[in-house]
Protein backbone atom coordinates (compact mmCIF):
# COMPACT_ATOMS: atom_id res chain seq x y z
CA UNK A 1 0.00 0.00 0.00
CA UNK A 2 1.40 3.46 -0.97
CA UNK A 3 -0.06 5.84 1.78
CA UNK A 4 1.40 9.35 0.01
CA UNK A 5 1.09 9.56 -3.70
CA UNK A 6 0.62 13.34 -3.88
CA UNK A 7 2.92 15.85 -4.67
CA UNK A 8 3.89 17.95 -1.43
CA UNK A 9 2.84 21.61 -1.87
CA UNK A 10 2.57 24.64 0.19
CA UNK A 11 -1.06 24.71 1.59
CA UNK A 12 -2.96 25.76 4.81
CA UNK A 13 -2.14 22.83 7.39
CA UNK A 14 -2.93 22.28 10.82
CA UNK A 15 0.28 21.35 11.91
CA UNK A 16 1.23 20.56 15.59
CA UNK A 17 4.27 22.54 16.36
CA UNK A 18 7.79 20.93 17.28
CA UNK A 19 7.56 20.17 21.02
CA UNK A 20 10.40 18.55 21.71
CA UNK A 21 13.52 20.80 22.22
CA UNK A 22 16.67 20.39 20.01
CA UNK A 23 19.76 19.43 21.69
CA UNK A 24 22.62 21.94 21.04
CA UNK A 25 23.70 22.23 17.27
CA UNK A 26 26.69 24.54 17.90
CA UNK A 27 24.18 27.32 18.41
CA UNK A 28 25.15 28.84 21.70
CA UNK A 29 26.46 32.02 19.98
CA UNK A 30 23.75 33.45 18.05
CA UNK A 31 20.17 33.67 18.90
CA UNK A 32 17.93 31.12 18.41
CA UNK A 33 13.88 31.19 17.76
CA UNK A 34 11.42 29.39 19.89
CA UNK A 35 11.70 26.09 18.80
CA UNK A 36 7.84 24.90 20.04
CA UNK A 37 6.73 27.82 17.84
CA UNK A 38 8.11 26.18 14.41
CA UNK A 39 5.62 23.91 13.12
CA UNK A 40 6.99 20.72 9.97
CA UNK A 41 5.03 22.71 7.69
CA UNK A 42 7.13 26.08 8.21
CA UNK A 43 10.37 23.80 7.58
CA UNK A 44 8.80 22.66 3.99
CA UNK A 45 8.22 26.00 2.96
CA UNK A 46 11.83 27.03 4.39
CA UNK A 47 13.23 23.96 2.39
CA UNK A 48 11.48 25.36 -0.83
CA UNK A 49 12.41 28.92 -0.48
CA UNK A 50 16.42 28.24 0.50
CA UNK A 51 19.19 27.86 -1.11
CA UNK A 52 21.05 28.09 1.05
CA UNK A 53 19.74 25.37 2.76
CA UNK A 54 19.25 22.94 -0.39
CA UNK A 55 22.66 23.55 -0.78
CA UNK A 56 23.70 22.16 2.18
CA UNK A 57 21.42 19.18 1.95
CA UNK A 58 22.67 18.28 -1.63
CA UNK A 59 26.21 18.38 -0.19
CA UNK A 60 25.49 15.88 2.45
CA UNK A 61 22.91 13.63 0.25
CA UNK A 62 26.25 13.39 -2.40
CA UNK A 63 28.39 12.32 -0.34
CA UNK A 64 26.17 9.39 1.11
CA UNK A 65 25.18 8.14 -2.25
CA UNK A 66 29.35 7.62 -2.36
CA UNK A 67 28.50 4.96 -0.07
CA UNK A 68 26.07 2.24 -2.02
CA UNK A 69 24.55 -0.56 -0.18
CA UNK A 70 24.23 -4.07 -1.29
CA UNK A 71 23.74 -7.55 0.22
CA UNK A 72 26.08 -10.11 0.72
CA UNK A 73 26.26 -13.62 2.45
CA UNK A 74 27.82 -13.75 5.81
CA UNK A 75 31.04 -15.88 6.06
CA UNK A 76 29.14 -18.58 8.26
CA UNK A 77 27.09 -18.98 5.12
CA UNK A 78 29.34 -19.27 2.73
CA UNK A 79 28.21 -23.19 1.63
CA UNK A 80 24.64 -22.20 1.85
CA UNK A 81 22.65 -22.20 -1.57
CA UNK A 82 19.57 -20.93 0.50
CA UNK A 83 21.90 -18.22 1.53
CA UNK A 84 22.61 -17.01 -2.33
CA UNK A 85 19.26 -17.10 -3.09
CA UNK A 86 18.08 -14.93 -0.33
CA UNK A 87 20.88 -12.43 -1.80
CA UNK A 88 19.72 -12.56 -5.37
CA UNK A 89 16.23 -11.58 -3.84
CA UNK A 90 17.17 -8.85 -1.79
CA UNK A 91 19.25 -7.16 -4.58
CA UNK A 92 16.24 -7.86 -7.21
CA UNK A 93 14.22 -6.04 -3.94
CA UNK A 94 16.93 -3.11 -4.15
CA UNK A 95 16.72 -2.44 -7.68
CA UNK A 96 13.07 -2.38 -7.72
CA UNK A 97 11.69 -1.45 -4.49
CA UNK A 98 8.26 -0.34 -5.68
CA UNK A 99 6.72 -0.05 -9.02
CA UNK A 100 8.19 2.85 -9.74
CA UNK A 101 11.73 3.78 -7.52
CA UNK A 102 14.95 1.80 -6.60
CA UNK A 103 16.03 1.24 -3.03
CA UNK A 104 18.23 4.66 -3.87
CA UNK A 105 15.25 6.88 -4.52
CA UNK A 106 13.88 5.66 -1.58
CA UNK A 107 17.00 6.18 0.53
CA UNK A 108 17.54 9.82 -0.73
CA UNK A 109 13.83 10.36 0.54
CA UNK A 110 14.99 9.27 4.33
CA UNK A 111 18.39 10.98 3.84
CA UNK A 112 16.47 14.28 3.15
CA UNK A 113 13.79 13.91 6.25
CA UNK A 114 16.28 13.06 8.45
CA UNK A 115 18.40 16.18 7.93
CA UNK A 116 15.33 18.21 8.12
CA UNK A 117 13.08 16.81 10.71
CA UNK A 118 15.14 14.57 12.59
CA UNK A 119 13.68 10.92 11.59
CA UNK A 120 12.48 9.27 8.91
CA UNK A 121 10.80 5.68 7.70
CA UNK A 122 10.27 3.36 4.84
CA UNK A 123 7.09 1.12 4.99
CA UNK A 124 7.47 -3.08 4.48
CA UNK A 125 4.74 -4.68 2.20
CA UNK A 126 2.96 -6.31 2.87
CA UNK A 127 2.71 -5.65 6.82
CA UNK A 128 1.67 -9.04 7.62
CA UNK A 129 3.91 -12.18 6.85
CA UNK A 130 7.50 -12.23 6.73
CA UNK A 131 8.21 -11.71 2.90
CA UNK A 132 8.71 -8.20 0.97
CA UNK A 133 7.24 -7.04 -2.16
CA UNK A 134 7.55 -3.49 -1.68
CA UNK A 135 9.02 -0.43 0.14
CA UNK A 136 8.04 2.98 0.28
CA UNK A 137 9.62 6.26 2.09
CA UNK A 138 7.46 7.88 4.55
CA UNK A 139 7.27 11.36 5.32
CA UNK A 140 9.29 11.95 8.58
CA UNK A 141 7.02 14.59 9.91
CA UNK A 142 4.23 12.07 9.82
CA UNK A 143 5.62 9.13 11.81
CA UNK A 144 3.99 8.92 15.11
CA UNK A 145 5.28 6.14 17.97
CA UNK A 146 2.61 4.35 19.17
CA UNK A 147 4.14 3.18 22.79
CA UNK A 148 2.31 2.11 26.31
CA UNK A 149 2.49 3.54 29.34
CA UNK A 150 6.11 2.11 30.09
CA UNK A 151 7.50 3.69 26.73
CA UNK A 152 7.28 0.62 25.05
CA UNK A 153 6.26 0.36 21.52
CA UNK A 154 3.27 -1.87 20.85
CA UNK A 155 3.82 -4.53 18.97
CA UNK A 156 0.90 -4.80 16.47
CA UNK A 157 0.53 -0.96 16.08
CA UNK A 158 3.95 0.31 17.03
CA UNK A 159 4.09 3.16 14.00
CA UNK A 160 1.35 5.51 13.06
CA UNK A 161 1.43 7.82 10.07
CA UNK A 162 -1.02 10.57 9.93
CA UNK A 163 -2.59 12.83 7.36
CA UNK A 164 0.34 15.53 6.44
CA UNK A 165 -2.65 18.24 6.20
CA UNK A 166 -4.55 16.92 9.37
CA UNK A 167 -1.92 15.84 12.07
CA UNK A 168 -4.31 14.05 13.97
CA UNK A 169 -5.94 11.65 11.50
CA UNK A 170 -4.09 8.63 11.33
CA UNK A 171 -4.12 7.14 8.06
CA UNK A 172 -1.99 3.85 8.32
CA UNK A 173 -0.74 1.38 10.93
CA UNK A 174 2.14 -0.45 10.90
CA UNK A 175 3.27 -3.77 13.67
CA UNK A 176 6.86 -3.60 15.16
CA UNK A 177 8.45 -5.44 12.06
CA UNK A 178 7.13 -4.03 9.46
CA UNK A 179 8.42 -0.11 9.53
CA UNK A 180 11.92 0.72 9.14
CA UNK A 181 12.50 3.77 11.29
CA UNK A 182 15.39 5.96 11.37
CA UNK A 183 16.70 8.64 13.83
CA UNK A 184 18.95 11.03 13.32
CA UNK A 185 19.86 12.64 16.79
CA UNK A 186 19.64 9.49 19.68
CA UNK A 187 18.76 10.96 23.03
CA UNK A 188 17.26 9.19 25.82
CA UNK A 189 14.76 11.50 27.07
CA UNK A 190 12.86 11.19 23.35
CA UNK A 191 11.80 9.04 20.91
CA UNK A 192 11.40 11.20 17.87
CA UNK A 193 14.99 13.11 17.86
CA UNK A 194 15.13 16.81 16.78
CA UNK A 195 14.69 18.73 13.97
CA UNK A 196 18.47 20.21 12.99
CA UNK A 197 16.16 23.11 10.98
CA UNK A 198 14.99 24.32 14.59
CA UNK A 199 18.28 26.10 15.36
CA UNK A 200 19.25 27.84 12.47
CA UNK A 201 15.76 28.20 11.17
CA UNK A 202 15.99 32.45 12.13
CA UNK A 203 19.16 32.57 10.15
CA UNK A 204 17.97 30.91 6.94
CA UNK A 205 14.68 33.11 7.15
CA UNK A 206 16.95 36.26 7.75
CA UNK A 207 19.17 34.79 4.53
CA UNK A 208 15.94 35.00 2.33
CA UNK A 209 13.98 37.96 3.57
CA UNK A 210 17.86 39.70 2.99
CA UNK A 211 18.79 39.01 -0.31
CA UNK A 212 14.89 39.73 -1.50
CA UNK A 213 15.20 42.85 -0.12
CA UNK A 214 18.55 43.46 -1.83
CA UNK A 215 17.67 42.53 -5.23
CA UNK A 216 14.48 44.16 -5.46
CA UNK A 217 15.86 47.74 -3.64
CA UNK A 218 14.22 47.92 -0.54
CA UNK A 219 15.94 51.23 0.97
CA UNK A 220 12.90 52.47 3.60
CA UNK A 221 15.79 51.00 5.88
CA UNK A 222 19.17 50.11 5.69
CA UNK A 223 20.30 46.36 5.12
CA UNK A 224 23.57 45.34 6.63
CA UNK A 225 25.32 42.89 8.74
CA UNK A 226 25.72 43.93 12.78
CA UNK A 227 28.41 42.10 14.21
CA UNK A 228 29.09 42.43 18.39
CA UNK A 229 31.95 40.36 19.10
CA UNK A 230 31.67 38.26 22.77
CA UNK A 231 28.24 39.74 23.30
CA UNK A 232 25.89 37.56 25.41
CA UNK A 233 22.72 36.41 24.18
CA UNK A 234 20.97 38.29 26.21
CA UNK A 235 21.82 41.52 24.74
CA UNK A 236 22.00 40.36 21.50
CA UNK A 237 18.26 39.50 22.11
CA UNK A 238 17.69 43.26 23.55
CA UNK A 239 18.71 44.86 20.36
CA UNK A 240 16.53 42.56 18.13
CA UNK A 241 13.68 43.72 20.23
CA UNK A 242 14.50 47.22 19.92
CA UNK A 243 15.55 46.90 16.62
CA UNK A 244 11.57 45.81 15.53
CA UNK A 245 9.27 48.39 18.53
CA UNK A 246 11.79 50.94 15.99
CA UNK A 247 10.38 50.21 13.35
CA UNK A 248 7.24 50.08 13.90
CA UNK A 249 4.97 52.86 13.72
CA UNK A 250 4.91 55.39 16.47
CA UNK A 251 7.88 53.81 18.34
CA UNK A 252 8.91 55.43 21.47
CA UNK A 253 12.29 53.37 21.50
CA UNK A 254 15.12 55.54 20.04
CA UNK A 255 18.46 53.92 21.43
CA UNK A 256 19.41 50.39 20.50
CA UNK A 257 22.56 49.33 21.96
CA UNK A 258 26.04 51.16 22.74
CA UNK A 259 29.05 48.96 22.43
CA UNK A 260 32.09 50.40 20.71
CA UNK A 261 33.34 47.02 19.55
CA UNK A 262 30.21 47.06 17.15
CA UNK A 263 30.66 46.48 13.60
CA UNK A 264 27.85 47.69 11.51
CA UNK A 265 28.25 46.75 7.24
CA UNK A 266 26.06 48.41 4.83
CA UNK A 267 24.90 46.63 2.46
CA UNK A 268 21.74 48.44 1.47
CA UNK A 269 23.07 49.30 -1.86
CA UNK A 270 25.32 46.11 -2.00
CA UNK A 271 25.25 44.29 -5.12
CA UNK A 272 24.02 40.62 -3.81
CA UNK A 273 26.14 38.33 -6.20
CA UNK A 274 29.04 40.34 -4.90
CA UNK A 275 28.23 40.54 -1.54
CA UNK A 276 31.14 37.68 0.53
CA UNK A 277 31.15 39.01 3.43
CA UNK A 278 27.17 38.20 4.28
CA UNK A 279 27.68 35.11 2.66
CA UNK A 280 30.55 34.01 4.54
CA UNK A 281 29.27 34.79 7.79
CA UNK A 282 25.60 33.05 7.29
CA UNK A 283 27.36 30.22 5.34
CA UNK A 284 29.64 29.55 9.22
CA UNK A 285 26.66 30.20 11.62
CA UNK A 286 24.27 27.98 9.57
CA UNK A 287 26.19 25.37 8.53
CA UNK A 288 24.74 22.79 11.93
CA UNK A 289 25.83 19.80 9.42
CA UNK A 290 29.46 20.71 9.92
CA UNK A 291 30.31 19.96 6.03
CA UNK A 292 33.70 21.16 5.46
CA UNK A 293 33.62 25.17 4.50
CA UNK A 294 36.22 23.74 1.34
CA UNK A 295 33.24 22.12 0.26
CA UNK A 296 30.62 25.29 0.80
CA UNK A 297 33.46 27.48 -1.18
CA UNK A 298 34.69 29.73 1.27
CA UNK A 299 38.10 29.98 2.57
CA UNK A 300 38.67 28.77 6.42
CA UNK A 301 40.66 30.46 8.38
CA UNK A 302 41.04 27.46 10.60
CA UNK A 303 44.31 25.06 11.23
CA UNK A 304 43.12 22.55 8.94
CA UNK A 305 44.09 21.73 5.51
CA UNK A 306 41.72 20.65 2.77
CA UNK A 307 42.25 16.94 3.17
CA UNK A 308 41.99 16.93 6.33
CA UNK A 309 38.31 18.49 5.98
CA UNK A 310 37.57 16.05 3.50
CA UNK A 311 38.67 13.47 5.72
CA UNK A 312 36.73 14.62 9.01
CA UNK A 313 33.28 15.17 6.42
CA UNK A 314 33.94 11.55 5.24
CA UNK A 315 34.49 10.23 8.83
CA UNK A 316 30.92 11.79 9.81
CA UNK A 317 29.44 10.66 6.92
CA UNK A 318 31.00 7.07 7.35
CA UNK A 319 29.05 6.92 10.54
CA UNK A 320 26.26 7.88 9.54
CA UNK A 321 25.95 5.50 6.78
CA UNK A 322 27.29 2.56 9.62
CA UNK A 323 23.88 3.69 11.96
CA UNK A 324 21.87 3.22 8.68
CA UNK A 325 23.31 -0.48 8.03
CA UNK A 326 22.66 -1.26 11.26
CA UNK A 327 19.33 0.17 11.33
CA UNK A 328 18.55 -1.98 7.95
CA UNK A 329 19.80 -5.40 8.89
CA UNK A 330 18.01 -5.21 12.35
CA UNK A 331 14.55 -4.18 10.89
CA UNK A 332 14.78 -5.75 7.62
CA UNK A 333 16.61 -9.15 7.60
CA UNK A 334 16.27 -10.04 11.29
CA UNK A 335 12.39 -8.77 12.42
CA UNK A 336 10.78 -9.08 8.98
CA UNK A 337 12.59 -11.62 7.13
CA UNK A 338 14.00 -13.69 10.45
CA UNK A 339 16.98 -14.80 8.39
CA UNK A 340 20.60 -14.80 9.84
CA UNK A 341 22.56 -15.47 7.02
CA UNK A 342 22.56 -12.69 4.85
CA UNK A 343 23.56 -8.78 5.40
CA UNK A 344 23.49 -5.44 4.31
CA UNK A 345 26.92 -4.00 3.47
CA UNK A 346 28.66 -1.49 2.02
CA UNK A 347 31.15 -1.98 -0.39
CA UNK A 348 33.13 0.97 -0.31
CA UNK A 349 33.90 0.26 3.46
CA UNK A 350 34.69 -3.12 2.40
CA UNK A 351 37.48 -1.88 0.48
CA UNK A 352 38.92 0.53 2.96
CA UNK A 353 38.77 -2.27 6.08
CA UNK A 354 40.87 -4.72 3.65
CA UNK A 355 43.61 -1.69 2.98
CA UNK A 356 44.04 -0.85 6.48
CA UNK A 357 43.81 -4.62 7.16
CA UNK A 358 46.64 -5.19 4.36
CA UNK A 359 48.64 -2.56 6.11
CA UNK A 360 48.53 -3.61 9.44
CA UNK A 361 49.41 -7.03 8.46
CA UNK A 362 52.66 -5.88 6.71
CA UNK A 363 53.74 -3.59 9.55
CA UNK A 364 53.12 -6.36 11.75
CA UNK A 365 55.38 -9.00 9.88
CA UNK A 366 58.26 -6.54 9.04
CA UNK A 367 58.59 -5.67 12.86
CA UNK A 368 58.67 -9.41 13.59
CA UNK A 369 55.66 -9.65 15.46
CA UNK A 370 53.28 -12.27 13.68
CA UNK A 371 54.03 -15.02 11.58
CA UNK A 372 52.34 -15.27 8.23
CA UNK A 373 50.12 -17.97 9.41
CA UNK A 374 49.50 -15.64 12.57
CA UNK A 375 48.49 -13.17 10.60
CA UNK A 376 46.09 -14.40 7.99
CA UNK A 377 44.32 -16.14 10.53
CA UNK A 378 43.81 -13.25 13.39
CA UNK A 379 44.40 -10.13 11.31
CA UNK A 380 42.99 -11.38 7.58
CA UNK A 381 40.46 -13.97 8.51
CA UNK A 382 42.17 -16.42 6.08
CA UNK A 383 42.95 -19.76 6.97
CA UNK A 384 46.67 -21.20 7.11
CA UNK A 385 48.50 -22.03 4.35
CA UNK A 386 50.57 -25.22 4.49
CA UNK A 387 54.04 -24.37 4.82
CA UNK A 388 56.53 -24.73 7.69
CA UNK A 389 58.16 -21.23 7.12
CA UNK A 390 54.97 -19.64 7.56
CA UNK A 391 54.54 -20.80 11.70
CA UNK A 392 58.03 -19.27 11.88
CA UNK A 393 59.27 -15.62 12.70
CA UNK A 394 61.50 -13.69 10.54
CA UNK A 395 65.65 -15.03 11.64
CA UNK A 396 67.36 -12.11 12.06
CA UNK A 397 70.17 -11.35 10.44
CA UNK A 398 73.63 -12.22 11.35
CA UNK A 399 75.63 -9.20 12.80
CA UNK A 400 79.34 -8.81 11.57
Amino acid sequence: MKIFSFIKGIKKQSEVPLKERPSAYQATDYISPSFDSISYGQIQVLYDRSNLLKKYIKILIDEIKRYEITVTVKKSAKLSHKAYERVKQLKELLNKANPTESFEDIREKYWKDLFLYGRGGVELEPSEGSTIKDMYAVPGYCIRLNTDDKGNLKEKEAYQIVDPDETDKVVAKFNINSFVYFVLDKLSDRIYGSAPITSIYQELVTDINTSNNLGTGVTTIKSGLLSIPNSPKTLLKDIISRLTLLIKKNARVKVLAVNKEANFIDLTNADPKDNIEIQKWLIKKANIYNIPPIKLGITDEGSLTAREQRDDFRGMIESLVKQEIKTLNLSIIQNKLGWNDVEFTCPLFATKLDYERTRIAVRLRNANIMTINEIREQILGLNKIDDPSADQLIPPKNQD
